[in-house]
């Protein structure tokens, strides 16, 4: 507590005597959105890679120095923007399902979820090109996140997992929901898209207990409320969501 006391103030000073500091601040920030905002483009409309350095450089007005800077890697981009974009699609069916509904139920979301980023794919030739690239690349995504995910369904049903089960089953659904994603837009499958969906679901739950009955009665209720609702990707990974 001191110490957050000490830096405040150490701060406050800054602010009021360095306004050479708060303007850096700033513009370190733009400069950082920019190259974002810059790869959100880039990536959507020309794939993640046939998009260079240079690329992002010439239309972020920036270069490889501080692209090396903030994120490390091309790679590193990429997982942020993908992270950031699927945390909108769940922001927005948790609004949905509590404005439509009066509550979130986990279950629910989560399927929807995927539901959403399904068809997303199937519709936005863009999106499924980009998301193959980035399957194919092996993107590491925030395992700390995802594990937090998965024992979030534990913690909220109460199933009765120890902490490497929950990673284990958390390294099969990702590892298997990949693989079946990459091989539905290879075209591998004969069945139709909503067999696979059904299968990808069912198989989550399985490995966490959940009943053949709860299970069916997730499918069959979300699909209702999937067919009720209406969104779109504008701008390049602005996802929105009717309420």
């Amino acid at each position: 507590m001191l110490f957050y006391l000490i830096f405040k103030t150490y701060y406050c000073i800054i602010c009021i005597q360095g306004g050479d500091t708060v303007a850096s601040y700033k513009t370190s920030k733009d400069s950082k959105n920019r190259i974002i905002e810059t790869c959100k483009e880039l990536f959507y409309l020309q794939g993640y890679t046939k998009t260079t350095y240079i690329d992002i450089c010439k239309k972020a007005s920036s270069n490889p120095g501080l692209i090396n800077y903030y994120f490390k890697t091309k790679q590193n981009i990429a997982a942020y923007i993908y992270g950031e974009f699927m945390s909108s699609i769940k922001v927005s069916v948790r609004e949905y399902l509590t404005h439509h509904y009066g509550e979130y139920d986990l279950q629910y979301g989560t399927t929807l979820e995927i539901r959403i980023f399904s068809e997303l794919l199937r519709q936005d030739e863009y999106l499924r090109t980009l998301y193959y690239e980035i399957c194919n690349i092996g993107l590491e995504y925030d395992s700390e996140v995802i594990y937090n995910f998965y024992k979030l369904h534990i913690d909220t049903y109460n199933l009765p997992f120890s902490e490497d089960e929950i990673k284990l089953i958390q390294a099969t659904v990702v590892g298997a929901g990949i693989g079946i994603t990459k091989k539905m837009i290879e075209g591998y499958f004969n069945c139709d898209e909503e067999t696979i969906f059904n299968f990808k679901i069912k198989t989550m739950y399985k490995l966490m207990n959940v009943s053949d009955e709860r299970v069916n009665e997730i499918l069959n209720e979300t699909a209702k409320i999937f067919d009720q609702m209406k969104f779109k990707i504008e701008d390049y990974f602005i996802f929105t969501l009717e309420m």
